[in-house]
């Protein structure tokens, strides 16, 4: 029996072999048995997006594996404690700073204040504005786009480069980094 490599435009399927068809890719979608979340081109490329910090990145990261752990059903009720932050690399100390810059920037909002999980209290829950909250279910809502709506506003006050858009940013959560919170919910 003689053992044959496939080649790049084949994908292993079980114990067969499948094979692309002309004009098509197999490379394009997302891995069979994996979950996954998205993010469009324009996402990524807004200044406020390139604005945020690498802690603000981090609890986005963490959001979007929560979501993608959970089938893509519970945007809206995502939760992200400090101690599950801090395994993924966020310092206590930086998480309220984090999340005010994903509040300001639109891309996450809080959709259920929590209370102190040392007190044994229920965690705070996020939506990714993006994003449908509860997919394929009787509670379906389609997404903000608040992100959209952000970076409108800062067009229309001429706020046009990452430079631009940091500076607003580190305005917007000044008082962050002091204990006081801004409210941002649904």
């Amino acid at each position: 029996m003689s053992s044959v490599a496939p080649s790049s435009n084949t994908r292993r399927r079980g114990m067969s072999v499948q094979r692309a068809r002309p004009g098509r890719t197999l490379s394009l979608r997302p891995p069979e048995g994996e979950a996954w979340s998205w993010m469009t081109n324009t996402m990524y490329g807004s200044i406020t997006f390139r604005a945020l910090g690498i802690h603000a990145r981090r609890i986005l990261d963490f959001l979007l594996h929560e979501h993608a752990s959970h089938a893509g059903r519970e945007n809206g009720n995502l939760a992200a404690t400090y101690e599950q932050l801090e395994q993924w690399g966020v310092t206590a100390a930086d998480v309220r700073k984090g999340l005010a810059e994903l509040y300001a920037t639109g891309f996450v909002q809080l959709t259920k204040q929590g209370l102190r999980q040392a007190g044994g209290g229920e965690p705070s829950r996020y939506a990714l504005t993006w994003l449908p909250m509860f997919a394929a279910t009787t509670a379906e809502m389609p997404p903000s786009h608040y992100w959209q709506e952000v970076l409108g506003r800062l067009h229309r006050q001429k706020i046009g480069s990452v430079r631009e858009a940091r500076r607003w940013l580190k305005s917007e959560t000044a008082g962050e980094a002091r204990g006081k919170r801004k409210k941002n919910s649904i």
